[in-house]
């Protein structure tokens, strides 16, 4: 299928591999089908873009690229829901935001998107675990992150296309 967007012009996207977003994303409830394309083969950002609204597209990472205890749980209602039945099936993205001028890039840790990598089912979990902020820092624009195993550069071009 041929995707429309406003930040990638027109994009092919496989049927197959339309994400379903059963409640949609907190506050965009009405978006319930996304893709995932990513920003640059040399960096860890990806977006997940609605494939019904052009416009509306959300920076995200694979948390544990940055932040290597990151864990969550997820109840047995929303497991049902998802289609979960083994735990590996689990994809775990958070949202990034770049602050202003600052370059500050942070994630989402409280409300990470969890996608059955099986069934393309997905939804956005509200954690009630006091480690985990909306604006957890992960680093500045252009500048380099060492975490315990990677070093991870982050995209200043990614503040560009936000």
């Amino acid at each position: 299928m041929i995707v429309e967007t406003t930040r990638f012009g027109s994009i092919e996207v496989d049927d197959g591999s339309v994400l379903l977003m059963k409640r949609g994303i907190l506050g965009f409830e009405f978006a319930k089908k996304f893709c995932l394309i990513q920003h640059r083969p040399d960096t860890p950002f990806k977006w997940l873009q609605s494939v019904e609204t052009p416009d509306l597209a959300f920076a995200v990472i694979d948390p544990l690229q940055f932040i290597s205890d990151y864990e969550i749980e997820i109840s047995d209602v929303d497991a049902t829901e998802l289609e979960l039945t083994d735990p590996e099936e689990a994809v775990v993205l958070t949202t990034v935001t770049i602050k202003g001028d600052e370059g500050l890039v942070t994630t989402n840790l409280a409300g990470p998107i969890v996608i059955n990598a099986k069934t393309l089912v997905g939804m956005q979990l509200v954690l009630e675990d006091e480690r985990y902020g909306t604006q957890h820092i992960v680093a500045r624009a252009g500048e380099s992150r060492q975490d315990e195993s990677d070093k991870v550069e982050v995209d200043s071009t990614l503040a560009e296309a936000a």
